[in-house]
């Protein structure tokens, strides 16, 4: 019996920021980004702009960002992604009291640095013990810990952290595909976990115009494209960690998707980031 496990938060570093396509099925990710060498120039989805220069670090939601440009500092550019799992995210949003939601939404990006010492101090505890890899539940706590220092500085946080708990039936089945990418997964394994007959699935895959087999594969194609921009990780220990059973079959798959392979997306990624 496979057993489906995702980490509570995982860490991405970046060293610049390529041009992507259009991610087709994309689901929402949350967490913490933490610029620490150069800056970075965010647009929402309502056009507003905000820029994080070194040394500071803001809650985000992908599902509101539109688009994001980084900018090279002296020694040029660095940055940090804490993505939370959405189980992080719900523990969070089922102990803080209700009461205390602000009536109005907003979009507004809030920026924290170290001027805000206890929370500065926070999330650099976090860092270090995500990358430590050793205590999950200590990541947890202070996870939540500085979650709930931000959203008492900026009460208006709570909202988005709330919105990002609200999946719809489509994004719960994306939300567990990519949770368990290393894994086999089959149809059935995803109506067990959805509550659903395998026939029901596919009538609401249907509707949506997915297919299972499809909707997996770029999945698994746009996770090892992630992998081949931000991390140093061989091409084959790529493919095993998107789900692929060998390095032949996921070139393949990848450049049906890609038009490249990807040893040549990686490298126009690299050439990009030295431009």
């Amino acid at each position: 019996m496979v057993s489906y496990f995702m980490p509570t938060i995982e860490i991405i570093r970046f060293n610049h920021f390529a041009p992507r396509k259009q991610e087709r099925y994309p689901v929402t990710k949350n967490g913490l980004f933490f610029v620490e060498q150069g800056s970075l120039t965010v647009t929402q989805d309502s056009g507003a702009t905000s820029e994080l220069t070194a040394g500071e670090f803001a809650l985000y939601n992908s599902g509101q960002l539109k688009e994001a440009q980084a900018q090279p500092g002296e020694n040029g550019f660095s940055a940090l992604a804490l993505v939370f799992s959405i189980t992080l995210l719900q523990k969070f949003r089922n102990v803080y009291p209700l009461s205390k939601i602000p009536a109005q939404q907003t979009d507004t990006f809030f920026k924290f640095s170290g001027q805000h010492k206890r929370i500065d101090q926070l999330k650099d505890m976090l860092i270090e013990e995500v990358e430590r890899k050793q205590n999950s539940q200590a990541q947890e706590h202070l996870a939540l810990a500085l979650m709930a220092l931000m959203v008492e500085k900026q009460p208006e946080l709570l909202n988005m952290i709330i919105r990002a708990t609200q999946f719809s039936e489509t994004q719960k089945i994306i939300q567990f595909i990519e949770s368990n990418i290393e894994e086999e997964i089959s149809l059935e394994t995803l109506a067990k976990h959805m509550g659903m007959s395998t026939a029901t699935l596919k009538r609401r895959l249907a509707a949506e115009e997915m297919s299972f087999s499809q909707l997996l594969k770029i999945k698994r194609i746009s996770h090892a494209a992630t992998q081949l921009r931000v991390t140093d990780k061989s091409i084959t220990t790529i493919a095993y960690e998107s789900g692929f059973k060998s390095a032949a079959h996921f070139s393949t798959a990848f450049k049906a998707v890609q038009q490249m392979t990807p040893k040549e997306f990686r490298a126009k990624v690299q050439q990009h980031g030295k431009a």
